[in-house]
């Protein structure tokens, strides 16, 4: 079978799946990740001085943002908070303290045990002084001049009894409130899978969060359809997506040689 890879096939738009069949494509693998950050819908979240960690890793680290002379420069922050605590979080914490914040701490709403990051990530972000507010819960961002953030607002938690994930539920704390000073809050509690292929394809299911239903080789509810990776498992590792990839290209294989 002759493999022929094409990128930007049309460029200036973009295809849906529809569109792809009727061009004769006979297999499609859908692999758009899971780059749609996740919020907290809390009070504050559109102030200034507010970063998904997605945005401030990018521009960090790809857009070179923290250049004087930057097309898109980030703002140079003393006191940052990260929300999370996954590798995300960590990474985005240890750049903000590499920029020159003078504290950067992590609020974290379950316990250190319950950190879904790993404990290299973690311990790394520890040596290198980033403080962790464990079972600990935003409510609010705060600002003075309803511009730009100045604070944020946390409340305590405790655990009870495991939920759906199996970890014990965190539960507030009632009359724990307080505040923690920050002029920086990064939003780093995950990411989905972006809504406008499920909206645009018609006969393709997903889960309650998006994430598209596919089989043990990668097989999607419509026909001839397969996905794989973070669009299929929400936010994971790039060697599962890869596996994901492989495993559907034998299936696609299969399919086109029968």
């Amino acid at each position: 079978m002759d493999l022929k890879i094409e990128t930007n096939m049309v460029i200036g738009k973009t295809l849906s799946i529809d569109e792809l069949q009727e061009m004769g494509f006979e297999a499609i693998f859908i692999g758009s990740g899971a780059g749609l950050p996740n919020f907290m819908k809390i009070k504050g979240e559109n102030l200034n001085g507010v970063y998904s960690a997605n945005e401030f890793v990018t521009r960090v680290n790809l857009m070179k943002a923290y250049k004087d002379d930057s097309m898109t420069p980030i703002k140079h922050s003393k006191h940052v908070v990260v929300v999370g605590g996954g590798n995300v979080a960590m990474d985005a914490a240890r750049c903000a303290l590499r920029l020159g914040a003078n504290e950067v701490t992590i609020v974290y709403r379950r316990s250190e045990a319950e950190l879904p990051a790993r404990h290299e990530e973690v311990e790394h972000a520890k040596e290198e002084g980033i403080k962790f507010r464990l079972l600990t819960n935003p409510v609010e961002i705060l600002s003075e001049d309803k511009k730009s953030v100045s604070g944020i607002r946390c409340v305590e938690m405790e655990l009870g009894e495991p939920d759906a994930s199996g970890r014990r539920r965190p539960v507030e704390k009632k009359g724990s409130e307080f505040e923690i000073e920050s002029d920086c809050v990064i939003i780093a509690i995950g990411t989905s899978p972006n809504p406008l292929i499920k909206s645009t394809t018609k006969g393709l299911d997903t889960q309650r969060w998006g994430g598209i239903i596919a089989d043990e080789n990668g097989f999607t509810t419509r026909d001839s359809v397969y996905a794989g990776g973070d669009a299929v498992t929400g936010a994971a590792t790039v060697i599962l997506a890869m596996g994901a990839g492989k495993t559907a290209a034998e299936a696609i294989h299969k399919q086109l040689s029968e």
